[in-house]
């Protein structure tokens, strides 16, 4: 997008409308699709005049145009340099919030851009919040690699649910507060909070415009979402809360599998040579930009001497993301977790465990329901997406690719580390394990 005319807006403390296209970079998969989102993901719309003013739309009332027009408009990213919430509204006939991504479906697809600068959205946020009361949040923070995206549909077994993968505006407050090491001002901690509620509320009036009866609304959030686990309950405080995790070899295994298109050869000389530690390519590591650095560089293991490629990188994001749950359950056990389970159980037991979730965060659901749920155990969450799990037939896909070297690694960065997370197959307070 054009920043000048973003500029202006924010000048004028006025809300902006744009028609916009996906870059087309995005849409030829020549930027990784997980990439954050950002308002630099579009273009102005085709349809419109190459002017870099025309197919902008000044709104005088934003919180009445909101209220009037929420059902098509969803949050889509934050800005803080600009200080501008960004909302999308995609093309007609979507159902964006039944994709795996949710991000990656608004990126793709939308039509519209709205901008509203800060010092506007709580008057904007009033104006609907009375109708998004009625919602009641569940936010899912995970690992990653751990079937979140799947427990997530399953919980839509109910009808009281709608469950909605990986809205990207959260991710975006990690990154904001790790930019500042989470020192942060009143102000900035303000700022914060005040997106946090607002997105949120938002968010919900969205969802609930489109589907007024599915009231609990489960927001599975991307993993690094965990680290603001605790400012998101302060701008969210009733809501339940879920953590799902999977043991270190698994998710290590998992997403190398990922990252090397299931090729384990490809992963071995990759890491055998230190190609993935002397060259930055950028489409081994997703996201790299703007967490490679943080987790490389982080106090507790900025210090290890051992070899600081794509390996150390899973193994330290994992322990960070597991030290961080254990914090939150320390600090605040009547929030963190109201529900707390592992990947091992969520696939030896799926449904049982399912409805476990689903109890203890108040949700119920009938025993009519339940072959809904099993059907969507039975098919793959992720499937056509670039995070989909594959491996090549000369690869054994059955085995795991973690050995003696992989599990030194573990040890080594875990020693180093010295936190509370001790063992790799690392097993967290109120974690719900039950004999198979």
């Amino acid at each position: 997008m054009n920043k000048t005319s973003l500029g202006d807006a924010r000048r004028t403390k006025m809300a902006s409308l744009y028609k916009v296209d996906c870059k087309d970079e995005f849409l030829r998969e020549k930027l990784d699709p997980m990439l954050l989102t950002t308002l630099d993901d579009f273009t102005r719309s085709t349809s419109n005049s190459s002017s870099s003013l025309d197919g902008v739309k000044g709104i005088s009332d934003p919180a009445d145009f909101v209220r009037q027009n929420g059902a098509e408009f969803s949050v889509y990213t934050v800005d803080f340099g600009r200080r501008v919430l960004g909302l999308v509204k995609v093309r007609r006939g979507l159902a964006i919030n039944r994709a795996p991504f949710f991000f990656q479906a608004q990126r793709e697809n939308a039509a519209e851009l709205l901008l509203i600068p800060f010092d506007i959205l709580p008057s904007v946020v009033d104006a609907v919040k009375s109708d998004a009361a009625v919602a009641r949040n569940v936010f899912l923070h995970n690992t990653g690699r751990c079937g979140s995206t799947l427990l997530c549909k399953a919980m839509e077994a109910s009808t009281e649910v709608q469950a909605v993968s990986e809205p990207d505006v959260y991710t975006w407050i990690y990154v904001y507060a790790k930019a500042k090491d989470f020192q942060l001002t009143s102000e900035e901690e303000e700022d914060i909070l005040m997106v946090l509620r607002g997105s949120t509320i938002l968010l919900n009036f969205y969802l609930l415009q489109n589907d007024p009866s599915r009231r609990v609304i489960c927001y599975k959030l991307r993993g690094f979402a965990v680290f603001v686990a605790d400012l998101l309950q302060r701008a969210i405080p009733h809501a339940k809360t879920i953590f799902l995790y999977r043991d270190l070899p698994g998710f290590f295994d998992s997403w190398i599998s990922v990252l090397f298109s299931g090729s384990y050869w490809k992963y071995f000389l990759t890491t055998m040579l230190r190609i993935d530690r002397f060259l930055a390519v950028h489409n081994m590591m997703h996201m790299v930009t703007y967490f490679k650095k943080d987790y490389i560089n982080d106090i507790r293991l900025v210090t290890y001497t051992g070899t600081r490629g794509i390996p150390f990188f899973f193994v330290s994001t994992w322990l960070l993301r597991m030290q961080k749950a254990y914090d939150l359950i320390r600090n605040d056990p009547s929030n963190f977790f109201h529900s707390c389970v592992r990947y091992n159980e969520l696939v030896t037991q799926k449904e049982k465990i399912d409805l476990d979730v689903m109890k203890q965060v108040g949700i119920d659901i009938h025993s009519e329901e339940c072959s809904k749920m099993k059907e969507i155990f039975d098919r793959n969450s992720q499937e056509g997406t670039s995070m989909q799990s594959v491996r090549k037939k000369a690869d054994e896909s059955e085995s795991s690719w973690v050995g003696t070297w992989e599990r030194n690694l573990f040890s080594e960065v875990i020693d180093h580390f010295e936190g509370n997370i001790d063992n790799p197959e690392f097993i967290l307070e109120n974690t719900t394990v039950e004999a198979i």
